[in-house]
């Protein structure tokens, strides 16, 4: 009960779109969160329609997190989702403040730790994964 309270009052960050962040995306999402907030501003490639299930063939050369996010917000009306307005995730790392969970899917790993070490130092929930 003390998990479900804590979990629908958290602020999520999900960095990374592809099949992995959006499979977590999807997961939060339907768990319902206080908000989800999406960044992956890469355009999106024919490869990713393999794995990343938001996506459609029309879809390609806009960014990812533009095209995912209202298709991951039709599946829970209480989880607003947003999207994360950055032109650099280690530039500001203040930018994570408003979080309490940051997850960077297949993300290099200087920004790994770089994110990691602020969000240990602020108490925020980190978590980092990598697919190959």
């Amino acid at each position: 009960h003390e998990a479900m309270k804590r979990m629908s009052a958290s602020n999520v960050l999900i960095v990374g779109l592809k099949g992995l962040g959006v499979e977590i995306a999807k997961n939060v999402a339907l768990a319902g969160v206080k908000s989800l907030t999406l960044f992956d501003p890469e355009p999106a490639a024919w490869a990713d329609l393999s794995a990343q299930f938001f996506l459609h063939p029309e879809d390609v050369g806009k960014p990812r997190d533009q095209v995912t996010a209202p298709r991951v917000a039709e599946l829970n009306a209480y989880t607003p989702v947003h999207i994360h307005q950055s032109p650099s995730l280690a530039d500001n790392l203040s930018q994570f403040d408003k979080y309490q969970v940051v997850v960077l899917t297949n993300q290099n790993t200087d920004l790994q730790t770089t994110v990691g070490e602020y969000c240990h130092s602020k108490g925020i929930y980190f978590i980092a994964v990598n697919t190959h």
